[in-house]
């Protein structure tokens, strides 16, 4: 049975009830921690833990049939971190362990590859990412997080067709977009606009505030990666730009000098992003 199957980790569950029972009733052991096939037992003797260490394992032996693992079952200094679920954890931070971060950097780059020649679409790629994302979120690793993102960014562009072929073409789109500022909510919202839903259906499907939707697109303009003209009709876009006298101007005081009703504060916001985007790729 596959270990990522939820079938299996319900019988694992099931299956290790038995080693839960006897540590918490028989040893005694106060600290006890077990996910799946996974476990930790904290305790401030050190001989202590050595002969639960030896209990546990005859234990498993005699009754359950198995063994504890003879290089990953260790008495150690909680100082030093606990291995446990893919993580280094210390007294007051989560580090991702070096051999899961390798392993991901290895299906990373093979994703690159296969986007790059056609064969994985930008949807498929973001969904492993997103996965990724949310599993190194229970660590430290924010800088980790927004430096794979801006990695993202650049290597999974949103382009016309299933892949890149154009590769000055791709050169010279990643120049106009300054990835580490968008975050990975954002690629979300453009990958759901760009498939057709509307601004409300993002906001419903997502479970978010229209208006954290607009601020969304409203920075996906401002970063060049969708055009304020997949946003806006020509009309509001022509409505709004006349009235915008300079760049200090304030949302309210363009809404004023607007007389149609119907444009929102959304609205002119996008646009306003639209002509920071081309004054930050305009020549100084």
């Amino acid at each position: 049975m596959p270990l990522g199957n939820l079938t299996s980790q319900f019988f694992a569950n099931v299956y290790l009830n038995e080693l839960d029972q006897f540590i918490k009733h028989k040893l005694k052991v106060k600290y006890y921690l077990r996910y799946v096939d996974d476990f930790i037992i904290l305790d401030n003797s050190r001989d202590k833990l050595e002969k639960i260490k030896i209990i546990v394992n005859n234990f498993l032996k005699e009754n359950l049939k198995i063994n504890l693992h003879p290089n990953k079952s260790r008495v150690i200094k909680i100082e030093r971190g606990v291995s446990f679920l893919g993580f280094r954890i210390f007294y007051y931070h989560k580090l991702i362990r070096r051999s899961n971060l390798g392993n991901f950097d290895k299906r990373f780059n093979q994703m690159k590859y296969l986007f790059d020649e056609g064969f994985l679409i930008r949807e498929k790629a973001l969904g492993k990412l997103n996965g990724w994302i949310a599993y190194a979120r229970h660590g430290n690793t924010y800088k980790y997080r927004k430096h794979l993102i801006k990695d993202f960014n650049k290597s999974f562009s949103y382009v016309k067709g299933n892949g890149i072929r154009n590769k000055k073409k791709f050169k010279s789109f990643i120049k106009k977009v300054d990835e580490s500022k968008l975050e990975f909510s954002t690629q979300k919202t453009l990958l759901f606009f760009l498939k057709g839903m509307s601004i409300k259906e993002i906001s419903k499907y997502r479970n978010l505030k229209e208006d954290t939707i607009w601020t969304h697109l409203e920075n996906l303009i401002e970063h060049k990666q969708i055009s304020l003209n997949k946003v806006l009709s020509v009309d509001k876009i022509y409505k709004i730009i006349t009235k915008i006298c300079s760049k200090n101007d304030k949302l309210k005081d363009i809404k004023k000098r607007i007389k149609d009703k119907t444009i929102t504060y959304n609205d002119i916001a996008c646009v306003r992003a639209s002509i920071k985007s081309k004054k930050k790729n305009s020549p100084s």
